[in-house]
């Protein structure tokens, strides 16, 4: 199996930025379509806030200690390392070998040959946190070469924190270099008091991320200085852009802090409205304009005045964002992003569209033709009238006889069930229409991912016996026959009875 360090070291992105196609996909991955796979770094993410369950054996520095003198002490250790997930023993682990006053050169060593030969990811991580107990200058490239896999970068990040003595611009070429759970981790290191490089990187769209904006929203409305920025009187469009974003992430809300946690959100939000007044011209900031007044005239108005919200400020910011909307602009710029390629603007343009009252389908339906992509988008547009129209659609683009392959245990969640992910779409809207598609229903009924036959049950128990065609009854008793999963199984035989 080959070194994770040469895989990534291979599939350096020339940009600078993250890894060439095939790098995110690390030597040791086990492909199991029975289950759900994690994004790169998203278990150390999810879980790395939470308090670690004590050891049943701390072994780990034992095991060190063995390995700089022994080489069948470094396969023990390496066996060890390859069986737990590290992230729950780090910490725990290093504290240990400082009590045992290792020598530092042969720590390094250990970590060094951990990294950049281990084919596994938790060895590499270990040896990551290794480096970080007494690291040379060279190791500051390897750190930044790991660390352009999302796997790694948090350990990177806390290896050069730990001992670094000019940290920052390390952090923040390893932020750059990242685009997912790595730069979560390594942003949540910033502080206010973090080099004004790295806060205007922030502010202007270092927060943006492939998981959720909305993970460092606060990070960057915070540390770097949104209020400040937005004081100017004029703005340049990037900085409006990143504005917009920023105070929609932080009113969606979500996994990190949102907008109840920013004491200075009142006046972000009305220094903004004065800019969008003067500067704004793209969907983008229509949208934007919309989730603010959404937001002011919520149910949870009377929590957020007594938090600091001012009243007569209130109405006054919600006129401000009915008079910029009913601008004549927005209508032409939502028709006509209806019909771009580019997914992000024509979801803007959606949303636009439901607020404007244009007539989203006809679109919609020109962009799945063409895209065979987003049709859970299409089938959120449905009704009887339209019906025949999708459904012709559907028997165009999605080979049934190619997704009903008979059933088995498969999660199916990626680019490569996609259709299966679109025929789930179709399935679960046709709920709605007793009756309609039943050629759908009956091929989602024996998909090999669980997923496309638990929605035909639910799809069938909607519409009712009554609504069935004479070939339900004989499928679903050969679904029953052949289905693998328990409480599946269970669930279509009380649908026939």
């Amino acid at each position: 199996m080959r070194a994770i360090h040469d895989h990534i070291a291979a599939h350096l992105d020339p940009s600078g930025c993250g890894l060439l196609p095939g790098g995110d996909d690390l030597p040791d991955e086990v492909r199991d379509d029975s289950q759900v796979r994690w994004a790169s770094g998203a278990r150390d993410g999810v879980q790395g806030d939470c308090a670690a369950e004590p050891g049943a054996d701390d072994d780990l520095p034992a095991l060190v200690a063995t390995a700089l003198t022994d080489v069948a002490g470094y396969e023990l250790l390496y066996a060890a390392l390859s069986l737990r997930q590290i992230l729950d023993d780090v910490d725990r682990a290093l504290t240990g070998i400082r009590a045992l006053d290792l020598p530092a050169a042969g720590l390094r060593d250990l970590g060094t040959r951990l990294v950049t030969t281990a084919a596994h990811r938790e060895p590499v991580k270990f040896g990551i946190a290794l480096l970080g107990l007494d690291p040379e200058p060279a190791d500051v490239d390897l750190l930044l070469r790991i660390g352009r896999h999302d796997e790694f970068t948090r350990y990177a990040a806390v290896a050069v924190l730990s001992t670094h003595p000019d940290p920052e611009p390390v952090l923040l070429r390893l932020a750059k270099g990242v685009r997912g759970w790595g730069r979560i981790g390594v942003v949540r290191h910033f502080t206010p008091t973090t080099t004004p490089e790295a806060r205007t990187w922030l502010l202007r769209g270092g927060f943006r991320n492939t998981v959720m904006n909305e993970y460092l929203a606060h990070q960057a409305a915070t540390v770097g200085g949104l209020v400040a920025a937005l004081s100017a009187p004029e703005i340049d469009q990037e900085l409006l852009d990143c504005a917009c974003d920023i105070v929609c992430a932080l009113i969606d809300g979500g996994p990190a802090e949102d907008i109840d946690d920013y004491p200075d959100a009142p006046r972000a939000v009305w220094l903004l409205l004065g800019h969008l007044e003067r500067a704004g011209r793209d969907l983008r900031h229509f949208v934007c304009t919309a989730w603010i007044e959404e937001f002011l005239s919520g149910p949870d108005w009377n929590r957020r005045y007594e938090q600091g919200w001012d009243l007569a400020r209130h109405e006054l910011m919600v006129r401000r964002c009915r008079d910029l909307m009913a601008e004549p602009h927005w209508r032409d710029l939502t028709i006509a992003g209806l019909e771009t390629p580019d997914s992000r603007d024509f979801h803007r343009a959606r949303y636009a569209a439901r607020i404007l009252e244009v007539d989203p389908f006809p679109a919609t339906l020109r962009r799945t033709r063409t895209t065979n992509d987003d049709w859970l988008s299409l089938m959120t547009l449905a009704t009887a009238e339209r019906l025949p129209a999708i459904l012709d659609l559907a028997t165009e683009l999605l080979p049934l006889a190619d997704l009903a392959t008979g059933p088995a245990l498969i999660a199916g969640y990626g680019k490569r069930w996609s259709t299966h992910t679109a025929l789930d779409a179709v399935v679960t809207a046709l709920r709605e229409f007793p009756g309609q598609g039943t050629e759908f229903v009956l091929a989602s009924l024996r998909c090999p991912v669980v997923r496309n036959r638990v929605m035909a049950v639910r799809t069938l128990t909607g519409w009712g016996p009554e609504s069935w065609h004479p070939e339900v009854q004989t499928a679903l008793r050969q679904a029953v026959q052949e289905e693998p999963d328990p409480a599946l199984q269970e669930s279509m035989s009380q649908l026939l009875t």
